[in-house]
C-alpha cells in the first residue's frame, strides 16, 4: 500500500516534471545551489535534474546538519561547506565550482541569502562566460546585491534575478509567519508558558514580518512594530498597529519579539533594551539578524533543544532556535504553496539563459516575466487544485 506521504511526493515530482517540461532544460548547465537542508529541498533538489542539474550543493550551516540533510546527502550530490567567509573569497568559490562542474559545462548560481553579493564580479571574471547569471531566492538576500552595487558604484558583471518580489511567493511569506508564530507557541508551551501572557514586537515590516504581526494581532496577541522605513512605518500604522520610530522603545514595550529584517536589527543596543524574560525569535537566519559578536557577550545554558538562556546577570532572554528561524524547529512546512516559489526559480533559471527576465523600477536585480509566472500558476493550479 503506498502511503500519503510517497502519494504526496510523487505528487511533487509530478508537477516539477509537468513544468521542466513547460520551461526546458537548460542545455549544458549545472546550478551551484544554496540551500536549506529541509524536507521541501528533498523535492525540489533532484526536481532541478529537468532544468539545471545541481553540480554542488552548498547546505546552509544551520540546516547542515538536520534530518533531512542526512536524507539529502544520500541522493549524491557532490558538495562544500558554506559561510560567509568562503563565499566572499572569489579565489575560494570558483576553484570549488571549477572542481565540482566540468568545464564543458555553464554554471547558473542559486543563492538564498546574498551569500554572492560581495564577490558576484570576481566568481564572473573566475568562470568567465561559463557563469550565466545568479538567481537569488530571499528578499534580504536581494537587498545585499542592491546594496552592493550602490555602495560600490559597479553594476554586476552577470544578471541577478529574483523570485523574492513576485506575487508568486506571498502564500510563502504569509505561511512562514503564521509556521514562526505556530513554533513560537509550540516552544512556549514546552516552557508551560502560553503565547497569550504575551506583547510582542515585530521588527521589520516587510512581507514576512507583516504576516507575523498579523497573525500575532489575530491571536489576541497586543502587537507594536518598529521598521526604519518610514513607508513601511506607514502602512504598519495605517493597518491599525502602534509603531515606533525608536527599537528602544518598542522593545521596553514587549516580552515577546519577533525580528524580521535580514539587516542585523539586533546588536548589543538592542539587546539591552529588551526585557529580562523575553523571548526573542528570528525568521531569517543568525547571522543575518543579529550581530552575533553581540550575542557573545552573554552567558549562554541549553534550556531545551529549541530554546537558549541568554544572561547578562541582571538579565535574561529567551533565544528561539539558536536565532535562526523560528519556524525550522517544526520543518519550516508551509504545504503546496511553497511549490509555486519554487516553480518560479526553475522560471528564473531558464530567464537567465535565454535573456528573458526583466528590470522593474531602478532595481538592477531582474525578475521573472510575467507570462513565466502565468504559465508556473496554471501549471501549478492543474496540480494542486481541487477539480
Amino acid at each position: 500500500m503506498t502511503s500519503g506521504s510517497d502519494f504526496e511526493e510523487k505528487k511533487l515530482f509530478a508537477y516539477f516534471a509537468h513544468l521542466a517540461s513547460a520551461v526546458g532544460k537548460i542545455p549544458d548547465t549545472q546550478s551551484v545551489c544554496v540551500a536549506h537542508m529541509v524536507s521541501n529541498s528533498r523535492v525540489f533538489l533532484p526536481a532541478l535534474e529537468d532544468v539545471a542539474p545541481v553540480g554542488l550543493l552548498l547546505p546552509k550551516p544551520k540546516t547542515a546538519s538536520s534530518a533531512d540533510a542526512k536524507a539529502i546527502y544520500k541522493l549524491g550530490f557532490e558538495r562544500a561547506d558554506l559561510s560567509r567567509e568562503w563565499a566572499s573569497n572569489t579565489k575560494a568559490v570558483v576553484k570549488t565550482i571549477k572542481q565540482a562542474i566540468p568545464q564543458r559545462n555553464k554554471v547558473v548560481l542559486i543563492d538564498i541569502g546574498g551569500y554572492f553579493a560581495s564577490s558576484a564580479n570576481g566568481i564572473a571574471a573566475g568562470l568567465g562566460d561559463r557563469l550565466l547569471g545568479i538567481m537569488e531566492g530571499t528578499e534580504n538576500g536581494v537587498q545585499k546585491y542592491e546594496q552592493h552595487v550602490e555602495v560600490s558604484g559597479t553594476p554586476f558583471a552577470v544578471p541577478v534575478v529574483t523570485v523574492a518580489r513576485s506575487p508568486l511567493k506571498l502564500p510563502e511569506d504569509y505561511h512562514v509567519g503564521t509556521g514562526v508564530v505556530f513554533s513560537v507557541e509550540a516552544v512556549l508551551r514546552e516552557q508551560s508558558q502560553i503565547l497569550q501572557t504575551r506583547r510582542a514586537c515585530v521588527i521589520g515590516y516587510g512581507r514576512v514580518g507583516r504576516s507575523v504581526a498579523e497573525v500575532l494581532r489575530g491571536r489576541g496577541i497586543p502587537t507594536v512594530v518598529h521598521d526604519r522605513s518610514p513607508i513601511a512605518m506607514a502602512e504598519a500604522a495605517a493597518r491599525g498597529f502602534q509603531v515606533f520610530r525608536r527599537l528602544d522603545d518598542a522593545l521596553q514595550l514587549s516580552n515577546l519579539v519577533v525580528s524580521a529584517t535580514g539587516g542585523h536589527a539586533i546588536d548589543r543596543w538592542a539587546l539591552a533594551s529588551i526585557r529580562t524574560g523575553t523571548v526573542v525569535a528570528t525568521v531569517t537566519s543568525v547571522d543575518d539578524e543579529f550581530v552575533e559578536s553581540d550575542l557573545e557577550l552573554y552567558r549562554k545554558s541549553r534550556v531545551s533543544a529549541s530554546i537558549t538562556r541568554y544572561d547578562s546577570g541582571a538579565r535574561y532572554f529567551w533565544l528561539v532556535n539558536d536565532g535562526n528561524p523560528a519556524n525550522f524547529v517544526h520543518g519550516a512546512v508551509i504545504g503546496p504553496a511553497m511549490q509555486l516559489i519554487e516553480g518560479e526559480k526553475m522560471a528564473a533559471l531558464v530567464s537567465l539563459y535565454d535573456r528573458s527576465f526583466v528590470l522593474r523600477g531602478k532595481s538592477p536585480i531582474a525578475e521573472v516575466p510575467d507570462e513565466r509566472r502565468a504559465t508556473v500558476a496554471e501549471i501549478w493550479n492543474e496540480h494542486f487544485l481541487e477539480d
